[in-house]
C-alpha cells in the first residue's frame, strides 16, 4: 500500500505542477492535462508495482538463505496476491472515502433526480476495483517471474 501511496503522490505532484505552469483559462488543454495525470498516474502505479516485485524478489531471496532447509517461507504466489490486495484496498479507500464523505454531508445524494442507487453502485465499483488490482498484482509477478 506504502508503493501505491507514493506513487499516487508523485503523479499528484506532476499533475499540480503542469497545472500550475499552464493557462487556467484554456479548458481544452486543462482537459489535456487531465488526461495526462491520469495516464501518468497509471505508469508510476505500474513502475512501483514493479519496483515492488523487486524489492520483495530480494527479500525471498534474504529468506530463503536464512532458512533451515533453504527455501523460502512464503511463495511468490502468496506474495504476489498481497501485493495485489495491498494495492487495492489503498485504491478502494481512496476512492470511496469521497463518497462516504458525502453521505454524512447537509445534503443527500438521490433526492433531485440522482439514482437511489448511487452508494451501492459506488461500493460494487470498489470492490471492482480491489479486485482488478488484485487479479493484476498476481499476473504481474507472474510474467515479472517468467519474464514475459
Amino acid at each position: 500500500a506504502f508503493f501505491w501511496l507514493v506513487s499516487l503522490l508523485l503523479a499528484s505532484l506532476i499533475w499540480f505542477v503542469s497545472v500550475h505552469l499552464s493557462d487556467r483559462e484554456d479548458a481544452k488543454l486543462q482537459y489535456g492535462l487531465l488526461v495526462f495525470g491520469a495516464a501518468v498516474s497509471v505508469l508510476l502505479q505500474e513502475a512501483f508495482r514493479f519496483a515492488y516485485f523487486k524489492l520483495l524478489k530480494k527479500a525471498d531471496e534474504g529468506l530463503a538463505t536464512i532458512s533451515e532447509d533453504g527455501r523460502s517461507p512464503i511463495s511468490l504466489r502468496q506474495m504476489a496476491y498481497v501485493s495485489g490486495l495491498s494495492f487495492g484496498i489503498i485504491s478502494g479507500v481512496f476512492s470511496v472515502i469521497n463518497i462516504l464523505a458525502d453521505s454524512i454531508g447537509p445534503g443527500i445524494v438521490g433526492i433531485h433526480g440522482d439514482s437511489p442507487y448511487y452508494f451501492i453502485t459506488s461500493a460494487f465499483l470498489t470492490m471492482a476495483l480491489v479486485l482488478l488490482h488484485t487479479f493484476w498484482g498476481v499476473i504481474f509477478f507472474d510474467a515479472c517471474e517468467k519474464r514475459r
